[in-house]
């Protein structure tokens, strides 16, 4: 985690990077019964834009499924949008690194 940490803000700018994660916010946005729009998804294009995009989205429902999903704990944070895309960034991150080391 603590490498990903470091790199992730890099990493974003990495635009297979940056479309994979689209697609994870939005399936598990849709395994929480939650629909995105993916064209306004993506017009997001830097993490404050898209945090703040995933915070309007979740504005008013429900959070606990979609926190269990993305593997959050119930807790107050500061910024749930961004806490939210860093935590499906990492997702994909670990997905990544997995797939190149074998």
């Amino acid at each position: 985690m603590e490498k990903f940490q470091v790199n992730w803000t890099t990493l974003w700018n990495e635009e297979q990077f940056r479309e994979k994660t689209y697609l994870q916010i939005i399936k598990d946005f849709s395994l929480a019964g939650l629909e995105i729009n993916s064209d306004k998804l993506k017009q997001n294009i830097t993490l404050e834009e898209l945090a703040a995009y995933l915070e309007i989205q979740i504005a008013n429902d429900p959070r606990p499924q979609l926190l269990y999903i993305i593997d959050l704990k119930e807790e107050q944070y500061s910024n749930l949008g961004f806490a939210i895309v860093q935590r499906i960034a990492f997702k994909v991150y670990l997905r990544l690194h997995f797939s190149q080391s074998h």
